[in-house]
């Protein structure tokens, strides 16, 4: 199930080029918005055995985000290389100051038109792909919300069966079922997500391709990428070196998946 969830889920269909980018490749800045991960979840990640808190453990996560986002920008770069129908802009130096103001937006926020005017007026560009990373060496909590959703939704099927008949024990016995169970389910949730995080390290990334002119998100995507796997890992202490490697892994995956879904898009492109 887990390395089914791990799959690109995209929308869109990089609409908006069609007469106009026939032949020639999409002219493309790529900017990597600030990652969105709260540093409470990023603390068994990258300051397991430092008590929360501590300046050493806040010094751990900020080097260890700080390395996720170069890894994921210099990934995607030389993914997007390979594309032959985007052209990667490298945006003017004597700008960058602009660039890394918009760059710094939340992913959550939207490019305004004044943005990509100025954007497509300074670069020549026709799009802007932003990407982000959102979760970092544990299971998404989208996954953990949807597998809860689904157990509860069991759970409550199977408690209201038991009470149907209508009876005063019958209703209090489905009501015990009901909290008996998911107090086990949550735990047995949780406890194989852990069994997961250890194992895999996953991170996903999210991604949307904007064209400027005018402005509008034509297509996005997300991706949460596995490294190897390795059972042992459950069994043993993972060293620090060991787990980094891991989280570099999981980022590539996910990186290569994303630019694999945006060339499939480009190739809807009539």
């Amino acid at each position: 199930m887990f390395v089914g969830l791990g799959g690109c889920a995209s929308t869109g269909n990089v609409v908006g080029f069609e007469q106009s980018h026939l032949n020639v490749p999409i002219r493309m800045l790529v900017m990597e918005s600030p990652a969105s991960i709260e540093p409470g979840r990023l603390q068994p990640v990258f300051a397991p055995d430092i008590k929360p808190g501590l300046p050493a453990s806040a010094g751990l996560i900020a080097q260890g985000e700080k390395h996720a986002q170069e890894y994921a920008l210099a990934s995607m770069l030389e993914a997007l290389d390979k594309q032959a129908r985007l052209d990667v802009i490298n945006p003017p130096a004597e700008e960058s100051r602009t660039i890394d103001k918009i760059a710094g937006k939340k992913f959550a926020s939207a490019i305004t038109q004044d943005e990509a005017d100025w954007l497509r007026a300074t670069t020549g560009a026709d799009a802007l792909l932003r990407f982000g990373i959102t979760d970092c060496g544990l299971t998404p909590k989208s996954w953990r919300d949807g597998y809860i959703a689904f157990e509860v939704t069991s759970t409550l099927a199977i408690a209201g069966a038991i009470a149907y008949s209508g009876s005063a024990a019958a209703k209090a016995a489905g009501s015990a079922y009901l909290v008996q169970e998911g107090v086990e389910e949550s735990a047995e949730s949780y406890a194989g997500f852990w069994a997961l995080d250890v194992v895999s390290r996953p991170v996903r990334i999210k991604a949307e391709l904007v064209r400027l002119n005018p402005v509008a998100t034509v297509w996005e995507t997300s991706d949460t990428g596995l490294s190897d796997v390795s059972l042992s890992r459950l069994t043993r202490k993972v060293a620090s070196i060991e787990r980094n490697n891991q989280l570099d892994q999981s980022t590539n995956h996910a990186v290569r998946d994303v630019v694999s879904d945006l060339s499939a898009a480009m190739e809807k492109i009539k």
